[in-house]
Formats: structure tokens, C-alpha cells, sequence
């Protein structure tokens, strides 16, 4: 977007009364902000889902000085806009109640970034809280997930640093705007994470900071998310009301069991209670998403040319494949594909889940 769209979307997102529903109805009805702002045309008139004050305002189109000042900050601060119709934003977190209109972004959400998976927890987290997180944010980032958290102290600083040890991406959604990194200690994890991921908030920068904000945003952390672990924390804490979010989107929770006498396990087993997924290594987590996940590099054997041919046929078409379909697209003898799919089998890459249905492992 240039600075003149900049402007429009902080214009419609700026309207009071106008929530995210209407907004999204009226981009559905009429397009871009820049097809009616300023337009009293008979599209605009005739709609009956906004009062006749907001569509003066829609008319009217002024400026106002949160605007201008937000244009200057973005310009200050090195950090662009997306709108809920660009590509490049979070495809999931579209379809939440109260979806932002707009995220501030540092950084970069490409599409490798649609397998996101949320990792929180409390901020003052035991040795066991901390091995576990560690051990979660690393495997799924080399299973090729996004790991998205909130860059607080405990638990999600853990999060976002497995993933970048491990060379993987992640998100972080901030409770402030991107001029204020909180904790200030956290500074250099956000530009690692810049560099690695996005650092993104629905807050303008320079707005004022309310506690209220971090609880407001948790809804993204887990609406962006396909599933949402957590590790440690208390039963009125803000990772569970995460997760209790993740329930209403209907997004997968997971939780990692602890001790019934720590006040930080209170959280995670009260969801396991109601129908959380318990986690005792990231294989509980892995077995959800088989046809997602990304096959390591490292761990494929070597192979030879025509099985690598029906190793990335597995892997293109969600990680399995029927006999009859890989004789169709390869144009092999029958006795040709039984061979190399044995010696698949033989070296670990492929099972054979049925008589005629092979899966990559």
C-alpha cells in the first residue's frame, strides 16, 4: 500500500461505532475504502446496515490529527499497514470475531506463515515449564510450523527463541504499538525475530499503553493460529484466556500436564479437564497435522531418482497417495512402482497404510 491508501484504511478503521463485521460487510458491498470514502453514491445510500451519521462521516472523508500523526510514525518507525484484503494477512485469523481491519507489521508474513501455532504460558515458569517449552517451540519449527506467542517474559520469550535457534520462523503479537517493545529487555528478540518472522500489533504506534490491551490481543495470537499449546500457567491467567479464544474460534488446544499442588499447573489441567489434547512429547502434537507438517531434510535417506519422483509426489499431494493415482501421474509399470515403493518402505520414508493407500512417514 502507498501512503494514499495508508491514509484511507486509517480513515475507515478510525470511524467510531463502526466495528469489524459492518467494515468487512461494507468492503464486501463496495470494495475498496477508496471506492466510497468521500462518495455519496447511491451504493453508499442505499445501505441499511450503517446509520445515516456514519455514512455522513464515510462522505464526508476528513483527516484527523491521530491520522497524519500515524502517517509521520510509520514513516518513523520503518513499519507498514495491512488490511484484512491483502495477501498478506493471516489467512485464519480473517474469520475471528472482531478480526483487526488493520495490522501494524514489522517484518514479513509469507505463506509458508499459514501453519502458525501458538506457544504460551506463564511469565514466571518452572525448570520443567522451561525444558518443555524449549522442547515444543523447537520441534515445530523444524516440522516447518510458525510459532507465534506475545514476546512477554517466561513462556513466550521461550517460544520465539526455540524457534529461532532452530532456524524456523515466528510471530509475535504485541499489546502496545511497534514503537514499544515490552518488556523493553526484549528489544533485541524483536529484531531478531523482524529478521526471522514479523513483529505485528492492531495498535497505532505511540498510542497509549492500557493493561487491558494484552488481553484484547490474545485473540489474534490465537485466531492466526491452527492450534494453541499451553505449558504453564494459572487458571485466571492470560494464557488461558487464550486458550479459552482458541475454543471459540474453534482452533485446536493442546496443554502440558503438571503437578495438581503447583498453582502454575492449575491452567493447562483444567483444560485437559474439559477436552484439551494432553501433551507428553511433540508427537502428540505432530499426529494432528501429518498433512501439513514438513518432511526434514535431514532425516530423508538418499535416494535414487525415480524414488525421490515418488517421494515428492507424497509430498506435494498432502503426504499420501493411492497406488492407482501415482500409476496415473507417473505413466510407471505396475511392477515398476511396487519396487520402488517397497524400497521406500525398506528405508523408512513411506508406509503402507492399506492394501493400496501409501503414506509418506
Amino acid at each position: 500500500m502507498d501512503k494514499n491508501e495508508y491514509r484511507d484504511w486509517l480513515k475507515l478503521n478510525s470511524i467510531k461505532n463502526l466495528g469489524s463485521k459492518t467494515i468487512q460487510r461494507l468492503l464486501s458491498d463496495l470494495g475498496k475504502p477508496n471506492n466510497f470514502l468521500g462518495n455519496d453514491s447511491v451504493k453508499l445510500r442505499s445501505i441499511n446496515y450503517i446509520s445515516q451519521n456514519i455514512k455522513e462521516e464515510i462522505v464526508a472523508n476528513k483527516d484527523n490529527d491521530f491520522i497524519e500523526q500515524q502517517l509521520q510514525y510509520l514513516e518513523e518507525y520503518d513499519v507498514r499497514l495491512i488490511s484484512i484484503l491483502d495477501d498478506e494477512y493471516p489467512k485464519l485469523l480473517k474469520y475471528i470475531h472482531q478480526a483487526p481491519i488493520l495490522l501494524y507489521i514489522k517484518g514479513e508474513i509469507l505463506p509458508e506463515d499459514e501453519n502458525c501455532f501458538a506457544i504460551v504460558g506463564t511469565r514466571n515458569p518452572t525448570n520443567y515449564g522451561k525444558l518443555v517449552a524449549k522442547e515444543i517451540s523447537c520441534g515445530l519449527a523444524d516440522a516447518g510450523f510458525t510459532i507465534v506467542s506475545g514476546l512477554a517474559f517466561g513462556i513466550d520469550k521461550i517460544a520465539h527463541l526455540g524457534a529461532l535457534e532452530r532456524g524456523g520462523r515466528t510471530i509475535a503479537v504485541f499489546g502496545t504499538g511497534l514503537d514499544t517493545v515490552y518488556p523493553t529487555s526484549h528489544r533485541k528478540i524483536a529484531e531478531k525475530i523482524v529478521n526471522s518472522g514479523a513483529i505485528i500489533s492492531e495498535y497505532g504506534l505511540k498510542e497509549k499503553i492500557e493493561k487491558w490491551n494484552f488481553a484484547t490481543r490474545n485473540r489474534i495470537i490465537s485466531g492466526m493460529s491452527k492450534g494453541t499449546l499451553v505449558v504453564e500457567g494459572a487458571k485466571t491467567s492470560g494464557a488461558l484466556i487464550t486458550a479459552k479464544l482458541a475454543l471459540d474460534q474453534n482452533r485446536d488446544v493442546f496443554a502440558i500436564p503438571g503437578n495438581i499442588n503447583n498453582p502454575k499447573s492449575e491452567g493447562p489441567n483444567f483444560l485437559i479437564k474439559i477436552g484439551a489434547k494432553i501433551v507428553t512429547n511433540i508427537n502428540d502434537i505432530l499426529e494432528e497435522y501429518q498433512t501439513i507438517i514438513k518432511y526434514k531434510k535431514e532425516e530423508v535417506p538418499e535416494l535414487d531418482s525415480d524414488e525421490l519422483i515418488i517421494f515428492d509426489m507424497l509430498r506435494e499431494n498432502e503426504r499420501e497417495l493411492y497406488f492407482n493415482q501415482m500409476i496415473e501421474m507417473t505413466q510407471l509399470s505396475v511392477p515398476k512402482l511396487s519396487v520402488i515403493l517397497t524400497n521406500l518402505e525398506l528405508k523408512g520414508v513411506v508406509k503402507r497404510e492399506s492394501a493400496n493407500k501409501f503414506l509418506l512417514i
